[in-house]
């Protein structure tokens, strides 16, 4: 949905820089994290909408946020896109920590855009019925 705030995890500048512009040329509001302390910093003190996360960081992995923001009640119902150059199984094991969607590296910025809308508008469906 435009308009959402995203917090992006990314840690090679060139790629946050890509998924930074092809968001924000969508219309979201982006919140750029260079590894996974400074993801959970954000998170304590912005409100997002969705989370889109690399696996492999710095300081605390991908793989370790994504279990973080499920054991959190604030972020637990908060949508969560992989974006991962990781091995199938790596994928198989992040799936069972709820997340919602997946890119693979490297990628088209508009898989990007439509797997955002998709977790998004999925993810407002879901709380119309709670």
């Amino acid at each position: 949905m435009e308009g959402s705030r995203v917090v992006v995890v990314e840690d090679e500048p060139e790629m946050l820089d890509i998924m930074q512009v092809n968001l924000e040329q969508a219309g979201y509001h982006v919140v750029p994290a260079r590894d996974g302390v400074e993801a959970c910093r954000l998170l304590d003190t912005a409100n997002c909408d969705a989370v889109v996360l690399d696996l492999e960081l710095p300081r605390l992995s991908g793989f370790r946020l994504a279990t973080l923001l499920r054991c959190d009640p604030r972020w637990r119902g908060v949508p969560v896109v992989v974006v991962t150059a990781s091995h199938f199984e790596e994928v198989e094991e992040i799936a069972d920590k709820g997340v919602q969607g997946f890119i693979t590296k490297p990628f088209d910025p508009a898989d990007l855009v439509s797997q955002l809308k998709y977790v998004l508008s999925r993810a407002g469906r879901m709380q119309a019925y709670e």
